[in-house]
This record gives C-alpha cells, sequence and structure tokens, in this order.
C-alpha cells in the first residue's frame, strides 16, 4: 500500500494545541482542551486563496475555531457537531450582536443573581450534576439558569448568557476533567464566588463584543449533525478545514458531563450520545450510514493485530477498528460535498497501544483516496511524548501530530 511522504512543519506546532485561543477575543470565550488555533485556519485561508465566494464546513465543530476564523477572515463557514455544546459554543461565538442590548440585558439579569440555599428543585439533575454542584452551588446555577431563560431577549441574546454561564462552572465542580476522564477533587470555589465570577466573565464576553468588529453579512452557523452524514447538498463546500477525535479513548461525553447535563441532556440521552460519537472510545457503538466500499488499510490491520495480540483487552482492538470506519464515513461525506477542485484538511493524531504505533495520519491518507480524494501531503506539526505508563513500559516513543491535506478531484 502507498506511504505518503511526511513534510515536517513544525512551525505550526503551537497551533494544534488550544493554548493560544485563551487569549484571544472571542475565541476564549469558551475553549475545548483538545483544538487547533485559529491562525491554522487561517493559514489555510491564504495558502489556497479563499474569498467570500467560498464556504467552508468543519464537521466536527468543537468549540467553533474553524468556523468564527472564517468569520474573522469574511468567508461564509458551517459547522457541525453531535454535541449541543459545540453547538451551543459555536452559535454564541459567531453571532451577530447589539453591544447595547447585551448590556441592557445584563443590566437586569445581574439584578436577579444572588447565591441560593437548595430548595427541592435541584434534584431534578441526573446524580453527576448533583454530585458534582452539591448545596447552594447547584441552586445557585440552576437558578442564574432559570433567570436567563426568562429575560425578554433573543433566543442569541439568551445563548450568549448561558455560555457565560457554563464557561465558568469548571471552577465550581468537584468533578474537573483530567485527560480524558472526570476525576474527583476536595477543593473548589464556594458558592459565594459564583455572582463575581460571571460578572467577570460577562465583562470580558461584552468587552469583546464592542471591540472586536466581526463581518456581519456572510452566513456563519453551527447545527447538530453527524459528520458520517451530513445534511448537506453535494458540492456546497468550497474548503473543510476538521479534526476528528484521535483514538485516544477520550469520552467527551464525561470530560463534559457535567455541563451536558446541567443544560443540555439527561443521563439516558447523554448515554445514547456517547453511544452514538466517533469511535475514537471504547463506549461508543454508533449506528453508521453503509460501508460501501471500505477496505482497512493493510498496515492498520497489521497493528491493530499486534495490539490485539499484547492486551486481553478486546474494546481496544474493536474501538480501533470502529475509527478508521469511521474516518472512512466522514471522508467519504467531504468527497461528496466537496466542489471539485475543493480542498480539505484533517488535523490527526497518531496514537499508541502497547508500544504499537497507530499511523492514524497515513492512514487517513489512504482512506481518503479509496474515497476518491487525492492526499496532496501530511504535514508533520508536532510530536508528542507517549503517555508516562507507556513510556515506563517502552520507552519514548514520540507520535506525530499532522495535517493531512487532500483536494478533489476537478472532474465530477
Amino acid at each position: 500500500m502507498t506511504r505518503y511522504r511526511v513534510k515536517k512543519q513544525l512551525d505550526w506546532r503551537s497551533w494544534v494545541t488550544p493554548k493560544l485561543l485563551e487569549d484571544k477575543p472571542v475565541h476564549r470565550w469558551y475553549v475545548f482542551p483538545h483544538s487547533f488555533t485559529d491562525e491554522l485556519v487561517k493559514a489555510l485561508i491564504t495558502e489556497w486563496e479563499l474569498d467570500s465566494s467560498d464556504t467552508i464546513v468543519d464537521p466536527f465543530a468543537g468549540a467553533g475555531t474553524a468556523i468564527l476564523a472564517a468569520k474573522e477572515k469574511g468567508i461564509p463557514a458551517q459547522g457541525f457537531d453531535l454535541s449541543p455544546l459545540s453547538v451551543l459554543a459555536t452559535q454564541v461565538k459567531v453571532a451577530n450582536y447589539n453591544s447595547e442590548r447585551l448590556k441592557s440585558h445584563w443590566a437586569k439579569l445581574s439584578k436577579r443573581i444572588r447565591v441560593y440555599d437548595p430548595n427541592g428543585e435541584q434534584d431534578n439533575y441526573p446524580d453527576l450534576v448533583v454530585a458534582a454542584l452539591r448545596g447552594k452551588r447547584l441552586a445557585t446555577f440552576h437558578s442564574i439558569r432559570q433567570s436567563i431563560a426568562a429575560l425578554s431577549a433573543s433566543r442569541a441574546e439568551k445563548r450568549f448568557f448561558l455560555l457565560a454561564l457554563l464557561s465558568i462552572l469548571p471552577q465550581f465542580s468537584r468533578a474537573i476533567a483530567t485527560g480524558g476522564w472526570l476525576s474527583w477533587r476536595a477543593s473548589f470555589a464556594r458558592a459565594e464566588s459564583i455572582p463575581d465570577a460571571l460578572a467577570e466573565q460577562v465583562a470580558a464576553m461584552l468587552g469583546d463584543v464592542a471591540k472586536h468588529r466581526l463581518p456581519r453579512k456572510a452566513s456563519w452557523s453551527a447545527f447538530k449533525a453527524d459528520a458520517r452524514a451530513l445534511p448537506l447538498q453535494g458540492h456546497e463546500a468550497s474548503a473543510v478545514i476538521c479534526s476528528p477525535p484521535y483514538p485516544n479513548r477520550h469520552d467527551y461525553t464525561r470530560v463534559f458531563g457535567v455541563e451536558l447535563m446541567f443544560a443540555f441532556l439527561d443521563w439516558d440521552k447523554t448515554r445514547n450520545l456517547r453511544y452514538q460519537s466517533f469511535h475514537s472510545h471504547p463506549e461508543a457503538r454508533p449506528r453508521r450510514p453503509r460501508s460501501r466500499g471500505y477496505k482497512e488499510p493493510a498496515f492498520i490491520t497489521r497493528a491493530i493485530r499486534q495490539v490485539a495480540e499484547q492486551s486481553e483487552e478486546e474494546k481496544v482492538p474493536k474501538m480501533l477498528r470502529g475509527y478508521f470506519l469511521d474516518l472512512h464515513l466522514t471522508l467519504r461525506e467531504v468527497r461528496r460535498i466537496l466542489k471539485p477542485g475543493g480542498r480539505a484538511a484533517f488535523v490527526v493524531g497518531n496514537a499508541q497501544y502497547h508500544g504499537e504505533v497507530i499511523e492514524v495520519d497515513q492512514a487517513t491518507a489512504a482512506i481518503g483516496e479509496q474515497c476518491g480524494l487525492i492526499c496532496d501531503e501530511i504535514r508533520l506539526v508536532r510530536e508528542r511524548g507517549n503517555s508516562a505508563q507507556q513510556m515506563g513500559k517502552f520507552g519514548r516513543l514520540p507520535s506525530r501530530e499532522s495535517v493531512v491535506v487532500f483536494s478533489r478531484p476537478s472532474s465530477k
């Protein structure tokens, strides 16, 4: 099977982590722990010579980085994600606001915010939320959420304040994300700090709205949808820029479990989202479209076989097979929605299990070509160290983080 040349582009290394987003206007409103930056998106926009006549699509919208970066460049864009938290974060970041209206709504809302004692209403939340936000903290978050819903404001304006509330929630939660999981901590901010924390967050967001002038005339949006079956007509997109979840067992329905079950989903719906999510963690069991024409790359088959022989855990080999099948379905959709001559970039990370390297970038290139795309190149942008457990047993085996660049043939 074809091996694709890997070109080093290490000056992009800081663009495949979210650190730089934490200080950027609007982007900083909500940052996901695993994300690329707007610099990467803008570099590709420049390289591909995209303009306002084009449309960018991100099938894994995350916190909306690609869609907001497209808006900052004046290029229409659409984002899709299965997570309602992702859809909310993206919608809020790319919406058009009237700064004075938001300030007026905040003046009214802030007068209703205080610390509340539990009154029984909080018992309706799933157990995870109750355990993570005990007593006054959950009562206060609940009352603020109700006050936001009661505002005489537009849907977009209410979403603005809801995102502000969700962005401060981790400060007060006993359950925090550590890597791809939730862990419990003994020290966290007290309920009495919630009003001040929210006021500080809203002030920063209002400041960004007032100072960060963005184009308003084109279309930027986000919708709940599955990357394996996008609700788009063929040839709608000029470019696709995205990062599917890495096959590292991180379950984002757990990482964001408190936020999801506080604001969007009950336990059963969260579990269903977990099952339907991209097969990057062992608990996924998605209902998929038919996978016509897919053939697992031979080097991936060999690597998975090695993992299976080294481990008694059956879920990881099954996850890896499902992961590459999901990549096939996504790349098939990308080929379908791209205009002839369109371009695509997938930010991917290689993985390691029991010392066996899973070359996700090479597999993405090979599967993309199965789907009728042309792999232009693989750009190595960063090398990540393996986990402490893996390093102790197998030594230091850096994993590539790469941008796989495709083009769609000009012929239909």
